[in-house]
């Protein structure tokens, strides 16, 4: 019977004392006369309970910065601030909002509101420098998550088939392809994320059943814990050069090749060791990727796993970024009428939720999530930060769960937001569709290429 996909939510704080993005200071002005408390529904402001004719520190890790109490305070006792702390955290694309926010989305499963709005810049580097055509947003009906309209974010990975052919008798000639259909664009991938522990890879395998995607882990590594069933949402990486039959993963639905010069080989020996599964090529993007992935796609490959560095860029010098290298090697899939042989994914990179509908809109089918994961565990992505939150056991195995599935679960409810806006109902549409978005590069140039002089 018919479901319609949902995700639950379950609220799933950090242990330890909440982490401020705003520091909200009360001078010494102040004359405790409480307006802050009722201008607050926060309840940033609150009486000393030792005593309550005094006003007690304000809980900034409470604060969502609307400035009300700021307005509200006669005296202009009261100020608001980025905390020391917050600046502190990321670096390069994982800005500390970025990070900040992720550790919203991973709490409450939300989409995060902003009190005192966007004050960034409108355009920058990479992903930044696109944006999503949201010319639909007018209609009342293209709600979102609000539900009136359904809109699927399904993806299918592997080879597709352009059209069928039948024999004078109706019978199908056609050798369909293998393909896996997932109910989100989101993988999820520990492979470059080394340090995490048992309690936290298990904790992952659930979360990967719980939001019905794929959870990409090392074929040789430790056995994780669950039913052979539940198995069936992890991918193993297999390694180069190396004898696949004592692997011990039984019928996944997908397995991974890392990628060498014997690549050919050894996805031959994948396949024979796993029949029912897609197999895809795991390798590092770099100068010259789009040869190699026009390769992959005129071989018996299914799928190709690109792995861009933490900043999503290629790796090597001058590397592009993902976004300019996904475009690159959609249109030459394209030129070669391949791209429907092969599947892509990009990992690296991955650092808001509007990354996941612009990497589609660049080409890939869909994203692999690996440090967002991380952060959402509680990772500062700082050499400031403390001790790993994500090195310790004692959170458990149902707080990552729940931490990743509310990640995912905010991330696939803006997702919806951006279909909605754009009038599409289908996520597969979106693939590769670079006309529902403006590229600053392109507009710079059409706007000024006219003026003499302009370049």
């Amino acid at each position: 019977m018919y479901e319609r996909y949902h995700l639950p939510r379950q609220e799933t704080p950090m242990p330890g004392e909440p982490f401020p993005k705003s520091a909200v200071i009360r001078s010494d002005r102040c004359m405790n006369c409480g307006r802050c408390i009722e201008a607050c529904i926060y309840k940033v402001h609150e009486r000393d309970l030792r005593d309550p004719r005094l006003m007690a520190e304000p809980k900034s890790y409470l604060c969502k910065n609307c400035l009300r109490c700021v307005e509200d305070c006669p005296q202009r006792a009261l100020s608001v601030e980025l905390a020391p702390q917050y600046l502190g955290l990321g670096e390069g694309v994982w800005t500390p909002q970025r990070v900040h926010t992720i550790w919203s989305e991973a709490q409450s499963g939300k989409i995060p509101v902003f009190g005192a709005g966007y004050r960034g810049r409108f355009v920058g580097p990479g992903y930044d420098s696109m944006w999503t055509d949201m010319s639909e947003i007018v209609r009342p009906t293209r709600d979102g998550i609000h539900g009136r309209e359904f809109i699927s974010t399904s993806v299918d990975l592997g080879r597709r088939v352009d059209h069928l052919e039948f024999d004078s008798s109706g019978q199908l000639l056609t050798n369909m392809p293998r393909f896996v259909e997932l109910p989100i664009p989101m993988l999820l991938d520990v492979g470059r994320l080394p340090d995490l522990t048992k309690v936290s890879l298990d904790g992952l395998m659930k979360a990967a059943r719980t939001l019905g995607t794929l959870l990409i882990v090392p074929a040789l590594a430790r056995p994780l814990n669950g039913s052979a069933n539940g198995r069936s949402c992890l991918v193993p990486v297999l390694p180069a050069h190396k004898t696949y039959s004592p692997v011990p993963f039984h019928d996944p639905q997908m397995v991974e090749v890392e990628m060498s010069p014997d690549w050919r080989s050894d996805l031959s020996k994948a396949r024979e060791r796993f029949p029912g599964a897609i197999v895809g090529v795991r390798m590092e993007a770099g100068s010259g990727i789009e040869k190699t992935v026009v390769e992959l796609a005129a071989s018996e490959a299914d799928l190709v796993h690109l792995l861009y560095d933490e900043q999503g860029t290629e790796h090597g010098a001058n590397g592009r970024h993902a976004k300019d290298s996904l475009l690159s090697i959609n249109k030459a899939l394209v030129s070669e009428s391949l791209r429907e042989n092969i599947g892509l994914l990009a990992g690296g990179g991955i650092a808001a939720a509007e990354h996941v509908p612009k990497s589609i809109i660049c080409g890939a089918d869909a994203v692999v999530l690996e440090r967002a994961m991380k952060v959402a565990l509680g990772c500062h992505v700082s050499l400031r930060c403390p001790v790993c939150p994500i090195q310790k056991d004692e959170n458990g195995g149902d707080w990552t769960k729940w931490r990743v599935v509310n990640l995912v679960g905010a991330w696939r409810d803006q997702l919806l937001e951006v279909l909605g806006a754009m009038g599409i109902r289908e996520l597969r549409r979106l693939r590769g569709e670079i006309g529902r978005a403006i590229f600053f590069e392109d507009a710079e140039k059409d706007a000024f290429t006219s003026i003499q002089g302009g370049a």
